[in-house]
């Protein structure tokens, strides 16, 4: 029987192992033919065996661990050392299956017997900046947001953050931690971001939360940023990795959040660290962002 803790860690786990980059490149060198969006379990199984002795780490343990019904700490520094996971993918994994609640992995059917409709805005954004990476298959691999709101209500203790995938990691680095993930529409779902303590009436916090992805279905190229009140001080940024830019790319404006039309364009470029940028002073009941094309 899994539990919560282990599944977790072990869906973050398997996350960073799927998607294009080092992780999967070092487990590749023995599947070459492994398909995009799989995992081969006998290549991540060989990568750890090459790394502790033949006797190390069994296919039985390699499968336990990735499903999430044994994934032990000892294992888990295994993952981290042979895959080279780095300092925050390290620390978010070792956060997880120790229960903090700042880190909380979306993985697939997670949303299904959750639902929440839209509701009314509860606060204003008096800051955001926001930072959009995508990876060398072109697909988005990391979001980091920096947000001041300031409460429009008594005892506001929550606010809404959503997105378009069931196939991430959300993190809290500062202000709150994550609560349960919920379904908004038939292609939006959600978490709130439960503040570290309720706000009155006009007070601010300060809120930063980074969401790693985890697509295996390519998204549409674009990053949008809407709003159905006001947002001030707004900075958009989309870094491109060098193994896959654009051919063309527009900083543009739709008419609506679903099934939406560019009605508004103008061709953008890529400057020397492979990124574009946009800053508005004010946003009002406007979708605005970037999308681009491919060769």
């Amino acid at each position: 029987m899994k539990d919560e803790r282990g599944a977790q860690a072990a869906a973050y786990l398997r996350l960073l192992l799927v998607r294009a980059g080092e992780p999967r490149s070092i487990w590749a060198k023995h599947a070459p033919d492994a398909e995009p969006g799989e995992i081969d379990t006998s290549a991540v199984a060989e990568v750890l065996r090459g790394h502790v002795g033949p006797d190390g780490v069994g296919l039985r343990s390699v499968r336990a661990a990735l499903d999430g019904t044994a994934l032990a700490a000892a294992t888990l520094e295994l993952f981290i050392d042979a895959f080279d996971l780095g300092p925050r993918h390290a620390e978010r994994l070792r956060g997880i299956l120790d229960g903090r609640d700042s880190v909380r992995v979306i993985a697939g059917d997670a949303a299904t017997d959750l639902a929440r409709p839209s509701a009314p805005p509860r606060h204003e954004t008096l800051a955001a900046h926001e930072l959009h990476t995508l990876g060398p298959d072109g697909l988005p691999a990391e979001h980091q947001t920096i947000q001041l709101i300031k409460s429009t209500v008594d005892e506001l203790d929550r606010c809404p953050y959503r997105f378009d995938t069931d196939e991430l990691v959300v993190e809290v680095v500062r202000g709150g931690r994550v609560g349960d993930m919920y379904r908004v529409n038939e292609s939006l779902f959600g978490v709130d971001i439960v503040l570290d303590r309720p706000l009155a009436r006009g007070e601010t916090a300060l809120m930063h939360y980074r969401t790693t992805f985890g697509y295996r279905t390519p998204p549409p190229p674009e990053l949008r940023r809407g709003t159905a009140r006001v947002m001030r001080d707004v900075t958009l940024w989309v870094q491109f990795h060098p193994e896959r830019l654009p051919a063309r790319i527009w900083l543009a404006r739709w008419d609506r959040l679903d099934h939406a039309t560019v009605i508004e364009q103008q061709p953008a470029e890529l400057d020397g660290e492979y990124s574009v940028q946009a800053r508005y002073d004010r946003i009002e009941r406007a979708i605005v962002g970037f999308h681009w094309e491919w060769d």
